[in-house]
């Protein structure tokens, strides 16, 4: 498919599975997941971004997830992501995802690095060069600490459809900034945050969505409603979700959590992290029980 032309696309956000005590990657349980959110309606998958705890993993490491990303996704788009505010490192991130993927991958998502208007447009045009592959852009500000005014943020895209292929539009207050977005550049916006305000962030503009959460079913079940004009039924599917969603995505718990409760639907076989991120704490398992996910 090609992912640039596919209204109501939504893209799994995938963790990394390790091994028991976080010493290696779990490649079975990597492949079984990203099989398991295809499945459930998923139309693409973005590897190597926050909820991949990406800081905790080498460059070879990094590399495997890929490779089996690309391989588990059977045609499917995968997105790479290169998380690293470091423009050096960066670099050889996006070198290395030309040189050894190439087409195989539909598309590099970086975050925005600065709030310096020009310093974000130059890692855009790097990134695409080393690269050779089109460029989402993640504005995520409470991942990475970064705030752009959005002014800013439209003048550093203007006039770069030759190698954008996204907005990820994280930053409040989402719906207006994605208007905006769509209004004065013109790029595929995607809403994120768990799905929460993807409602409203569809009425202002977004095209896509991204699926982190673990019922990432309900969310593809959502767009779909909203892209037939049903927003009521949209609405009632993310309300449906709701307490999961704010579970799932608090800071400093986010990523164990939802390892956890993929473990415990049987797709992956643990739910260990690497630090720094928080490990899943038994006195979660009252909130994941009411969740639905027993524990076992």
């Amino acid at each position: 498919m090609n992912a640039t032309d596919s209204a109501g696309a939504v893209w799994a956000m995938v963790p990394t599975p390790f091994t028991p005590g976080g010493e290696r990657i779990c490649e079975q349980s990597l492949r079984a997941l990203t099989r398991e959110m295809l499945g459930r309606g998923c139309t693409g998958s973005i590897a190597l971004g926050v909820i991949a705890e990406p800081a905790s993993l080498s460059l070879d490491e990094k590399m495997t997830v890929l490779d089996v990303v690309i391989s588990a996704s059977q045609g499917a788009p995968v997105i790479a992501t290169v998380m690293s505010l470091d423009p050096a490192v960066a670099a050889d991130e996006a070198t290395a995802l030309g040189t050894r993927f190439g087409t195989s991958l539909a598309g590099v998502m970086i975050p925005v690095r600065s709030s310096d208007a020009d310093v974000v447009r130059r890692s855009i045009v790097d990134t695409h060069r080393l690269s050779n592959l089109p460029v989402m852009v993640q504005d995520l500000p409470s991942a990475t600490g970064v705030r752009i005014d959005i002014d800013d943020l439209v003048g550093a895209l203007a006039g770069l459809e030759s190698s954008l292929m996204a907005v990820k539009a994280e930053a409040p207050p989402s719906f207006s900034r994605i208007r905006r977005l769509r209004e004065d550049v013109g790029t595929v916006v995607v809403s994120g945050n768990g799905g929460i305000g993807v409602v409203d962030d569809f009425l202002a503009g977004a095209r896509w969505a991204a699926a982190g959460i673990t019922r990432p079913e309900v969310l593809v079940q959502a767009v779909r409603r909203i892209e037939s004009g049903d927003l009521a039924g949209a609405q009632r599917m993310i309300d449906s979700v709701a307490s999961l969603i704010s579970y799932e995505t608090q800071p400093g718990t986010s990523i164990a959590i939802r390892k956890e409760h993929w473990r415990r639907q049987g797709v992956i076989a643990d739910s260990a992290v690497r630090r720094p991120t928080m490990s899943y704490d038994p006195a979660f398992d009252v909130h994941s029980e009411r969740m639905g996910f027993a524990a076992g």
